[in-house]
């Protein structure tokens, strides 16, 4: 019993975190209908970010995350002006090729700047555990869990009851009829990609404190957000933060009840998901709205 109950507690964790990871690219595909293959790379970012500001400023991640949320959207804005915003009306080879090539470049400055070596950010609460009837957490993983909920929350509500969240969601419902009522839709994209960058900074910072991370770990990270985007449907909350929790709960059982295998097979049990549900039901797991 005491497997089982850890097994769930595990899954929720997990499912937690992934859905504040995947935010990001289902927000930014679900109102500009672009793939970005530099997710992954861009959420060990925000990690060595939150790692930087602890270990050489002192700041700890909690304080750190309106930092690293800030320049999360700034970079994300920059991006967007940039690059991005180029290819957004391009052939959807174009957007593949340039975060593809993103990607790379991340990647080689990551270990440019950091090297190779693993690391993990230090905060006040590391090495405390949460023990309810048996059931231990550690208390990085708990403040991972809540903070995550909480930020899929205030993103719901952004988008539901703000001007600018209102935009976003006309431009991704149709384009043409919000730039016939007076929406700028470069500058609604600009701050969709910056808002997506943000949230996978912040989700990276997070992310930092529970485990060890190096400049490899992105190409994983964006398979797995892809796979929770494709079965939660691009821009839903609703249905990414659904679709996260069946991905965390089936690789916490399989890795719970699979001895000897481990999180590999764990891992995999995300991309066998996603082939049988889009057998079964195309359109994904959630009946909500894009962008809602």
């Amino acid at each position: 019993m005491n497997i089982l109950l850890q097994a769930i507690a595990d899954g929720l964790i997990l499912g937690g975190f992934y859905a504040l990871m995947a935010q990001g690219l289902s927000l930014i595909f679900g109102i500009m209908r672009i793939v970005n293959l530099a997710h992954g790379e861009l959420l060990i970012v925000g990690a060595y970010l939150a790692w930087a500001l602890q270990s050489n400023l002192g700041i700890g991640v909690l304080w750190g995350l309106p930092i690293i949320a800030l320049v999360g959207f700034g970079g994300g804005w920059l991006l967007s002006r940039t690059l991005i915003l180029r290819v957004v009306d391009r052939p959807q080879l174009m957007p593949l090729l340039l975060t593809f090539g993103l990607a790379s470049v991340v990647q080689g400055l990551l270990v440019w700047s950091f090297a190779t070596t693993p690391r993990i950010t230090t905060a006040s609460y590391s090495g405390s555990v949460v023990d309810v009837f048996g059931i231990r957490v550690s208390m990085a993983q708990f403040v991972m869990l809540v903070l995550s909920l909480v930020l899929l929350g205030a993103l719901t509500v952004f988008l539901q009851r703000t001007k600018m969240g209102r935009a976003m969601t006309a431009a991704a419902q149709n384009r043409e009829a919000a730039r016939i009522v007076g929406i700028d839709i470069g500058r609604i994209y600009s701050a969709a990609f910056g808002l997506g960058i943000a949230i996978v900074f912040v989700a990276g910072a997070l992310f930092s404190v529970t485990q060890a991370f190096h400049p490899f770990m992105g190409a994983v990270l964006t398979l797995k957000a892809f796979v929770i985007v494709v079965l939660g449907g691009a821009g839903r909350v609703g249905g990414t933060l659904m679709a996260a929790m069946v991905v965390g709960l089936a690789e916490a059982f399989v890795s719970a009840y699979v001895p000897g295998i481990g999180t590999g097979l764990g891992a995999a049990t995300a991309f066998i998901l996603v082939v049988l549900v889009l057998a079964i039901r195309p359109e994904g797991i959630s009946r909500a709205k894009a962008v809602a």
